[in-house]
């Protein structure tokens, strides 16, 4: 993995609670604003997931006939 360099302009107080929370944390600033990147990602996909499964719950079930794909996925989720 390539690592790429950021530059991150905060208000003071902004940094000022950043730091402090990194300190509470026992971690960087790096590591905490990569991990609350992952965080916001990781959010973000799933109201993705979930806004996808309720448009299909919405179409009702005349349009989301899935039946077809029971065994594909009872097949994909049991092998190793």
């Amino acid at each position: 993995m390539t690592a790429k360099t950021l530059t991150l302009r905060l208000p003071a107080e902004a940094y000022e609670r950043a730091t402090a929370l990194a300190e509470r944390r026992r971690q960087s600033l790096n590591r905490l604003f990569q991990d609350g990147l992952a965080l916001l990602d990781q959010q973000e996909r799933e109201k993705r997931l979930y806004d996808d499964f309720t448009a299909i719950a919405e179409a009702g079930a005349d349009e989301t006939d899935v039946e077809f794909a029971i065994a594909a996925q009872t097949q994909a989720t049991t092998s190793s």
